[in-house]
C-alpha cells in the first residue's frame, strides 16, 4: 500500500515537472517566433509575397529548382565529322578520382546520336561576353544548321578525344565516354576529363583560372546571369548572330568589381530618354559625399535640376551640355564658399568638389546609369549662364552640370593606358 503511495507520488511529480518543462519550451518556442517574425516597420513586403511570413513554405510540385545551374556548351562530332555544339544546363561534376563530367541529354537531340557514337565529348566554359552564342547553340538543333558557320566561332579538334571544342570559350574540357545511364527522359553521360585548357588571359600569376576575369555564366529561371548579374536581352540577341568572327575582349574585365567600374565608365551623351529615380539621385549624392575633403569641410552644394524648362535653357546656352535635351535629371555641383572658408583661396574646393563629382559618375556606371561632365567653372560664361537660370546665391559656384540617365548603349569606355606618361624613380 505505501509503497503504491510512493509510486503515485512520484508519478506526480514527474507529470508536474513535465508541465512545468512544456510550458517553458512553449513560451521559448513563442519568443523565438516573435523575434524570427520581426520586420523593419520601413520594409514593406507585396501583399502576394509568401515570404512575408518567414519560413513558411509552399509546395510547388515537382520542378527543376535547383539554382543556379551551369551554362556550358557540348562540343561534338557527327558520323561524317561534322562538328557541332549543344548548350547544357544539367551538366557537373560527379567525380575527383578520376576527375569525371556528368551531363544529360535527350535521346531526340542531335548530340545525343553524336556522343553515342564517338564516346566522347568536350565541355566549353563561356564567359558573359558569349551568352548569345550559348543561346543559339540551345535554340536550334545541328541538324538543321551548321551552328559554327552561323556564329563565325571556330571548330578545334580535340588534342586528346575525337570530339571538337571551340577556340573562342575561355575554358575547354576534352572528356571519354566511360558510362551511359538510362534515367527516364534522358540519357546521363559519363566523361572522364582527359585534359583542360584555358586562356592564358584569365590565369593569374600561380596559373590558377581568376574567375573575375572568367565572368562565367549561370543560368536560372530562363535567363541567364554572371556574376549574380542578369545579362539583359540575352535571348533578343540571337538575332545578332552574322556568322561574323567572335574576338574575346578580357581588357573588360578586372579583379574586382571597383576595378571594372572604374575602367568601364564613359562619358555618355547618349541617352533613351527614360527617367531615373529620386533614390537613384539620392545615391549618387550619397556616394558624392563619400568623397575625400580637405580639412573635412565638404564644401560642397548639389543642386538636382528635374524642370524640364531649366532642363531645355542649360540644354541650348551650355556650349558642351546639349545632351540635357534627352535626360530628366541633371546634377550641379557647386563650391560653397561659406563652407571653404579660408581655403576657397588655395581653390580646395574646386578639387573637393571634382572627387565628389568623380564618385558619382562612378556610381552612375555601377548602376547602369549614364552620365558626362559638363564644366561650367572656370568658365565666367558658363557659370553666368547656370547661376542665372538656378537663380544661385553669390556663395555658389557652379564647377559643373551632370545629365544622368540611361544610356542608349552608343557611347563605349575608351583604353587610356599610357606607359609614356608614366616616369619611375
Amino acid at each position: 500500500m505505501q509503497k503504491s503511495r510512493f509510486l503515485n507520488i512520484v508519478l506526480a511529480i514527474a507529470v508536474l515537472v513535465l508541465a512545468i518543462l512544456l510550458t517553458t519550451k512553449e513560451n521559448s518556442s513563442e519568443k523565438s517566433t516573435k523575434t524570427l517574425a520581426v520586420i523593419p516597420e520601413d520594409f514593406a513586403f507585396a501583399a502576394s509575397d509568401s515570404s512575408a511570413i518567414p519560413f513558411q513554405k509552399r509546395s510547388v510540385g515537382i520542378k527543376s529548382y535547383l539554382y543556379p545551374q551551369p551554362a556550358m556548351v557540348i562540343g561534338s562530332y557527327d558520323k561524317e565529322g561534322k562538328p557541332n555544339m549543344m548548350t547544357a544546363a544539367w551538366i557537373g561534376i560527379c567525380n575527383s578520382d578520376p576527375l569525371s563530367i556528368a551531363f544529360s541529354l535527350r535521346p531526340a537531340t542531335y548530340s545525343y546520336g553524336n556522343v553515342t557514337e564517338t564516346k566522347a565529348f568536350t565541355v566549353n566554359v563561356p564567359s558573359a561576353q558569349l551568352a548569345k552564342y550559348v543561346t543559339y547553340a540551345g535554340q536550334f538543333s545541328g541538324r538543321d544548321v551548321d551552328k559554327f558557320k552561323e556564329t563565325g566561332l571556330t571548330p578545334v579538334k580535340g588534342e586528346f578525344v575525337n570530339a571538337p571544342y571551340i577556340k573562342e570559350f575561355p575554358i575547354v574540357i576534352e572528356c571519354e565516354v566511360t558510362a551511359i545511364h538510362e534515367l527516364g527522359s534522358h540519357r546521363q553521360f559519363i566523361g572522364k576529363v582527359i585534359d583542360v585548357k584555358a586562356d592564358e588571359a584569365i590565369l593569374d600569376a600561380k596559373g590558377n583560372v581568376d574567375v573575375n576575369l572568367l565572368n562565367p555564366i549561370i543560368y536560372a529561371g530562363g535567363s541567364f546571369y554572371e556574376t549574380g548579374s542578369l545579362i539583359p536581352k540575352a535571348n533578343r540577341s540571337v538575332e545578332n548572330i552574322d556568322g561574323k568572327p567572335f574576338a574575346s575582349n578580357y581588357n573588360q574585365r578586372y579583379m574586382n568589381k571597383t576595378l571594372e567600374v572604374i575602367h568601364n565608365r564613359k562619358s555618355v551623351r547618349h541617352f533613351t530618354g527614360q527617367p531615373v529615380s529620386k533614390e537613384q539621385l539620392k545615391t549618387l549624392l550619397s556616394a558624392g559625399m563619400a568623397a575625400p575633403t580637405a580639412a573635412n569641410r565638404q564644401p560642397w552644394v548639389f543642386y538636382v535640376v528635374t524642370q524640364r524648362e531649366s532642363l531645355d535653357v542649360l540644354s541650348e546656352k551650355l556650349p558642351y551640355a546639349k545632351m540635357l535635351s534627352q535626360v530628366q535629371a541633371a546634377i550641379v555641383v557647386c563650391g560653397d564658399m561659406e563652407k571653404a572658408g579660408n581655403l576657397k583661396d588655395e581653390g580646395y574646393w574646386v578639387q573637393d568638389c571634382a572627387a565628389a563629382t568623380q564618385n558619382m559618375l562612378l556610381a552612375a556606371e555601377s548602376m547602369g546609369l549614364g552620365a558626362v561632365w559638363t564644366a561650367a567653372y572656370p568658365y565666367d560664361d558658363r557659370t553666368a549662364v547656370v547661376i542665372k537660370e538656378l537663380n544661385l546665391p553669390e556663395t555658389h559656384i557652379p564647377l559643373n552640370v551632370i545629365p544622368v540617365g540611361y544610356p542608349t548603349g552608343e557611347d563605349l569606355p575608351k583604353n587610356k593606358w599610357d606607359a609614356d606618361n608614366i616616369i619611375w624613380k
